[in-house]
């Protein structure tokens, strides 16, 4: 069963991984298909930035939610798996948990999503991860360690940071692209330097998934 999972994983993580570096491809070559204008081409340069980091957060989503959709498949109970994933489940399906209610309805409500979450047979996991809309490193790891994944090491190459990389380069100057406040001038190789990061972070990310489900039953057994 988990044989068989497991290439269904790598599957369609591997397919999702292609089509974006395909769509990647297209938003580095872009301006050299056409003839435009030098204003027009760094119009395109510079939002080539917000739409790479939504290649990179979309692959989060889509990449955590083909995983959870394995895990369910086996259908698991709520003893079987390790203590951060019950904790990340709970926490997305009784909210309250985070923020305990005052009033006296809603702590009903609460404690009877308790019940009928604790009553689950089998023990279905939330499949939609919260990217805080900034998928930075610090967050990148965080949702690897609430599925028990192993995290991703800062300098996975010599005097390469991801961590630099992804929250003072990429993540920079998406956000003040995407807020309004664009004082850059972004070049060609910045473009580049951009995909280079997001390719690199999505093999580190299905590496740790595909690893995870197999070899370390990470889901089941805690670090």
């Amino acid at each position: 069963m988990a044989d068989t999972n497991l290439s269904i994983l790598e599957e369609d993580i591997g397919s999702d991984i292609i089509e974006r570096k395909a769509m990647l491809l297209q938003t580095k070559t872009f301006c050299f298909r056409y003839n435009l204008k030098t204003e027009d081409e760094q119009y395109i340069f510079n939002f080539s930035i917000p739409i790479i980091y939504s290649i990179w957060e979309g692959f989060i989503q889509t990449s955590f939610q083909t995983y959870v959709r394995e895990i369910n498949r086996l259908n698991l109970k709520m003893e079987d798996f390790c203590e951060p994933m019950v904790v990340y489940n709970m926490e997305k399906k009784v909210r309250q948990l985070k923020q305990y209610p005052n009033e006296f309805p809603r702590k009903v409500t609460m404690f009877n999503k308790l019940k009928q979450v604790f009553s689950e047979d089998p023990f279905v996991i939330f499949p939609i991860v919260d990217t805080q809309s900034n998928v930075g490193f610090k967050v990148l790891n965080k949702i690897l360690k609430d599925f028990n994944l192993d995290p991703i090491s800062d300098f996975i190459r010599p005097r390469y940071s991801l961590a630099v990389e992804l929250d003072k380069f990429l993540l920079k100057i998406r956000n003040d692209i995407s807020h309004g406040n664009n004082p850059y001038i972004i070049k060609a190789e910045d473009v580049e330097r951009a995909i280079l990061l997001v390719e690199l972070l999505m093999d580190e990310v299905y590496d740790r998934i595909t690893h995870g489900f197999l070899v370390r039953e990470s889901y089941k057994t805690s670090v």
